[in-house]
């Protein structure tokens, strides 16, 4: 009969998981770059749409108590025709939440039901900058993390504050997650390319 193999961990303490290999010690500060909401100018168009539709309906109820037979109709309801929709998208921006760290974005959204996604960054291959001529008008920019994640390919980080060091420092943290976890997944058909390129090129 064999003896119980005796357990590393002292005695009540639970086994601790341990750091994979070539992992480096700095990974363990998750240093916080932003959390919180984009700024509300990021959903203008959504917002500008819906008081557009408002301001329709309200001319057409205008128009309309010009007929005899249709004054007294509570027709100015139709002035509140668009504010349902602008309320539903006020709350779908209040909820969708970012939490952008050195290692990973996370963000929720949904406002009945609420769905958390998460992308480690050592999955993001190049990511990008684009400021258009309205965005500079309201101090907006879209931030594109393009990596190998089968969910998320191209995750699109708009209308978040301090935009221009926020793409600063995810593209250093994408250099240094991708550097220190040495990921194994590649883009399809790229292994051999990849390889060489690991191997002659230093």
């Amino acid at each position: 009969m064999q003896e119980p193999q005796a357990s590393l961990s002292p005695p009540g303490v639970p086994p601790q998981a341990q750091p994979p290999l070539g992992s480096s010690p700095t990974q363990a500060t998750d240093e916080l770059f932003f959390e919180g909401i984009a700024k509300h100018s990021a959903n203008i168009g959504t917002y500008l749409w819906w008081v557009g539709v408002c301001i329709l309906g309200g001319g057409i109820a205008y128009g309309l108590l010009q007929i005899e037979a249709l004054q007294g109709k509570p027709l100015w309801l139709l002035a509140l025709i668009g504010t349902p929709m602008l309320l539903w998208s006020y709350l779908q921006h209040i909820t969708t939440r970012y939490k952008i760290s050195r290692r990973r974005v996370e963000f929720q959204k949904g406002v009945v039901s609420r769905r958390l996604d998460s992308l480690e960054l050592w999955r993001v291959l190049d990511v990008r900058y684009e400021q258009s001529l309205l965005d500079r008008i309201f101090d907006n920019a879209k931030i594109t993390l393009i990596g190998t994640d089968q969910t998320h390919p191209n995750l699109l980080l708009y209308g978040l504050p301090n935009h221009r060091q926020l793409f600063e420092r995810l593209r250093e943290a994408v250099q240094f997650a991708r550097s220190n976890n040495r990921p194994m997944e590649l883009a399809p058909g790229a292994h051999e390319g990849a390889d060489a390129f690991a191997h002659h090129h230093h």
